[in-house]
């Protein structure tokens, strides 16, 4: 499938990604985003796999452990072990090795018996109402990782977003694990985009997000994901504004406070002589 004006988006998001620079390095402009992120990013995440936790649920059992009726402790242990495999982004960079990959699968993992180890049985995803992939034979899992971590090192200045959405699918289809795939595969892509020096960004579109892989499957397009990758950009420099921009309206209310007083001083002064 072929988004129209899909090109001319990537080449938008790659022109604002430079104005984020200056707020990154400042910590009251970058931590707060960054930590809204965290929380959406556990959220969206998960509730892509089907978690039916809300946004507000989940950073109440985060924060405040607080649960409530209506949702399994599955999900809520989902959202405390994703949680916890987020701290291990690096917001600097940092090289993703095969071993990364199965650290952060055992974390999101917590709990079963074969987490962070490449699946050792044949499975398939899906139904026949929608649509049935068969993953490949678990005997290949390990050498076709070992080409995927060849193939995560190649990614071209000028197709950075596209090469990333390419490489989240083939991770998807290789689906090395037993579970945690997607979730997994998320994580991966968020450490290409921060190493690439750009924002980490959240899928919440589950419609188009298995739209993407399916036509990634059928077809070998990567428009879909690349649209939706755009999208995530977009809303996290949206986000990242916002906090600049209220990080220096204070600014400039203490600026003119400060002034203010200076003048009131300097008035005082000069009427008590």
């Amino acid at each position: 499938m072929q988004i129209k004006g899909l090109e001319e988006k990537v080449a938008q998001v790659n022109e604002m990604i430079p104005r984020t620079k200056a707020w990154i390095r400042e910590p009251l402009i970058w931590e707060p985003f960054y930590k809204g992120f965290e929380y959406q990013f556990c959220w969206s995440s998960n509730y892509l796999e089907g978690n039916t936790l809300s946004l507000d649920e989940t950073i109440a059992v985060l924060d405040y452990d607080e649960v409530r009726s209506g949702h399994s402790y599955q999900e809520y242990s989902e959202a405390k072990n994703l949680f916890s495999a987020i701290k291990h982004l690096n917001v600097s960079g940092q090289e993703i090795r095969e071993q990364w990959i199965k650290a952060v699968n055992g974390i999101i993992l917590t709990g079963n018996a074969d987490s962070g180890q490449y699946r050792g049985i044949n499975l398939y995803i899906g139904t026949v109402a929608e649509a049935v992939y068969y993953p490949p034979e678990f005997k290949l899992v390990s050498g076709l990782m070992s080409q995927y971590m060849e193939e995560i090192k190649d990614i071209p200045t000028g197709r950075t977003l596209e090469r990333i959405a390419e490489l989240h699918m083939r991770f998807e289809q290789i689906h090395p694990f037993r579970d945690g795939n997607g979730r997994t595969g998320r994580m991966i892509l968020n450490q290409q985009l921060l190493n690439a020096g750009y924002l980490p960004i959240t899928i919440n579109d589950k419609s188009k997000y298995r739209q993407a892989l399916l036509d990634f499957d059928r077809t070998g397009s990567t428009d879909i994901m690349t649209y939706l990758f755009v999208k995530g950009q977009e809303k996290s420099f949206e986000q990242l504004q916002d906090c600049a921009d209220r990080r220096h309206s204070i600014e400039a209310m203490t600026d003119f406070t400060e002034k203010k007083t200076s003048i009131a001083n300097e008035m005082l002064l000069e009427h008590d002589e």
